[in-house]
């Protein structure tokens, strides 16, 4: 497929939109994200016209059909959402958190560290924890390797809160979608659900 795409987005970059477009826009689906993707890659994100839109406007729907959460999504594809009238609140339904009196939260106990989120099923995810910051606050910290190279792991401070309600609100939104572990305690906090792809 590259080897046909290549010449023709070299030779007639709008024909190559205006013929993805043709076949993609009535499909929708993985289709018009996968030629929206192939439009990026080979024209240019700078590329515009009628058909790469319509095949950008397909990606976008797609996105949102399966839950993406706006974290997940390429700058290009956020600026057309932005510039067509959409906004972040917009983009997917949101759950809004439990009120501070009905949170369901339990209390810190002085040194506790509470696991509340595995970002990926991989051995060596980055995990996330609370705890108190020893200043009458609390603090989200982040474990993770030091980097590809170096598996050393290390935890540093991420996120800060005068309340145990404000740190599980501050990580939810942070978060936007369930990683692969939450907590029962976070879960409530995660404003949208889990992505359908």
């Amino acid at each position: 497929m590259l080897s046909t795409l290549l010449p023709l987005s070299q030779s007639d970059p709008a024909g190559l939109a205006a013929a993805l477009a043709r076949e993609v826009t009535p499909l929708g689906g993985w289709p018009a994200y996968g030629a929206s993707r192939a439009i990026a890659e080979l024209l240019g994100l700078a590329f515009e016209g009628e058909a790469a839109t319509a095949v950008l406007d397909g990606a976008i729907r797609f996105l949102r059909q399966n839950g993406i959460p706006p974290l997940r999504v390429r700058p290009y594809e956020w600026s057309r959402w932005v510039d067509t009238g959409g906004t972040v609140e917009a983009w997917l339904p949101t759950i809004p958190p439990p009120p501070p009196e009905r949170s369901g939260l339990r209390e810190l106990a002085p040194g506790e560290v509470r696991h509340v989120a595995t970002m990926t099923a991989d051995r060596d995810a980055n995990t996330i924890y609370v705890q108190h910051d020893g200043a009458g606050g609390y603090v989200a910290v982040i474990d993770a390797r030091f980097s590809d190279e170096d598996p050393t792991r290390s935890r540093g401070a991420w996120k800060r809160a005068d309340s145990l309600y404000g740190i599980f609100l501050a990580v939810g939104l942070a978060l936007q979608a369930p990683p692969h572990w939450v907590s029962a305690e976070l879960a409530p906090y995660i404003p949208l659900p889990r992505p359908v792809i």
